[in-house]
């Protein structure tokens, strides 16, 4: 189960090191041809004290070093399916946070919100809790600021919908949830299934399972049968 908060934090720190996404990836790609951290962490390490052949220049030996570093900090401990799609997870977040600058991102972007395990918010639900918002902001402001940094979920475990396939990686394929864009869902890869062709293909899935993620709502999904005619 991916850790988004760790995931983040491993991001932010990776890119404010300046480190390379494709470096990084090939610390992943050899984590998941292993299956072991304590591989991964020997092979960062046997590359720093001598990894001539990988190594191309002293910045690429920083990339190496930070990246190890991070690693051992934020995937100590973890299990090898967990390790795996939290640096995953990771490496997304470095290469959007390289492009606008991690220090440049405003702090309620990326203000901290507990992952809710209630359950979601139905459509009726949410226009009385923004009525109630409302008359509460007139009185108590302090209440209206706190009440933009929760999102409100309107796809629920059970819904289905039909999306396009955004891109994907080794593991999942990362899927629009249309007139959401607060929204993403994560459809896991399956053995001996058809992929989805990202930018072309779309898929009709069903959510399984809700999480809230700082100012993002994902959704993890299975495939859905064809609608009937």
């Amino acid at each position: 189960m991916i850790d988004f908060n760790i995931a983040d934090q491993l991001a932010k720190d990776l890119a404010t090191a300046e480190v390379d996404p494709n470096e990084a990836q090939k610390a992943l790609a050899y984590l998941r041809s292993k299956r072991d951290l304590k591989a991964l962490f020997a092979y960062l390490d046997a590359i720093v004290k001598n990894g001539k052949v990988v190594i191309r220049s002293q910045q690429t030996r920083r990339y190496y070093e930070k990246l190890k570093e991070a690693c051992r900090d934020y995937l100590q401990g973890m299990n090898y399916s967990d390790a795996a799609q939290t640096l995953g997870w990771a490496l997304r977040l470095l290469r959007y946070y390289r492009k606008v600058k991690v220090h440049e991102t405003p702090e309620s972007a990326v203000e901290q919100t507990e992952v809710s395990s209630t359950s979601p918010v139905t459509e009726p639900e949410q226009t009385n809790a923004q009525q109630v918002s409302s008359s509460e902001s007139l009185s108590n402001p302090t209440s209206a600021e706190n009440s933009q940094t929760t999102l409100k979920t309107p796809k629920q475990v059970g819904d289905v919908f039909t999306g396009k396939v955004l891109e994907a990686d080794d593991e999942f394929f990362r899927i629009e949830v249309p007139g959401y864009p607060e929204m993403f869902a994560l459809l896991k890869r399956e053995a001996g299934v058809p992929a989805y062709r990202p930018a072309k293909d779309a898929a009709r899935v069903e959510v399984v399972r809700v999480e809230q993620v700082k100012r993002k709502i994902v959704l993890y999904v299975k495939r859905a049968p064809r609608a009937k005619n």
